[in-house]
């Protein structure tokens, strides 16, 4: 005879039905890369029709568009894993994270230093905001981790 005080037993396992989303710090940061986005989309644009109305010389080169571009496609992966919205397919993801991390190491270091492309025809300065950049990118880069291959629950079908 069974113990009738005994709890039920399930045949689900514990692991499948743990869920964890990500907390409500990514959906801020998400806020703060998008409003850093759209601040420097007038700049480009002025520079882009050459007019100069706030007197700064902001003169972008077709990487500077390109990687404005490129931050808008991984802001797009940020906003499915901070906000849990599957966008694309999980391999898109995939390929998408080392190409990003190739392309930031190759615009905001090889190609300042190693060949004279400077970003906004600026040459960079050795200072504590050259370590800002980076510190955006790999946050960027660890949520579009999290979200390529640590977010079985979100790519099930």
């Amino acid at each position: 005879m069974s113990d009738l005080y005994a709890p039920p037993k399930s045949q689900v396992s514990d692991g499948s039905m743990l869920v964890k989303e990500p907390n409500v710090i990514w959906k801020i940061f998400f806020v703060i890369c998008v409003l850093l986005n759209l601040i420097a989309a007038p700049f480009l644009i002025m520079s882009f029709i050459g007019d100069d109305y706030l007197e700064i010389d902001f003169h972008a080169g077709a990487l500077d568009y390109l990687d404005w571009l490129i931050q808008c496609v991984m802001l797009v992966g940020l906003f499915g894993y901070a906000f849990s919205k599957r966008i694309g397919a999980r391999t898109l993801w995939k390929v998408a994270l080392p190409l990003y991390v190739i392309w930031f190491v190759s615009y905001a270091f090889i190609l300042p230093f190693g060949f004279g492309v400077f970003q906004f025809n600026e040459p960079p300065t050795l200072d504590w905001t050259l370590a800002i950049d980076p510190l955006f990118t790999l946050a960027v880069a660890q949520a579009l981790y999290r979200y390529s291959y640590s977010s079985d629950y979100l790519w099930r079908e």
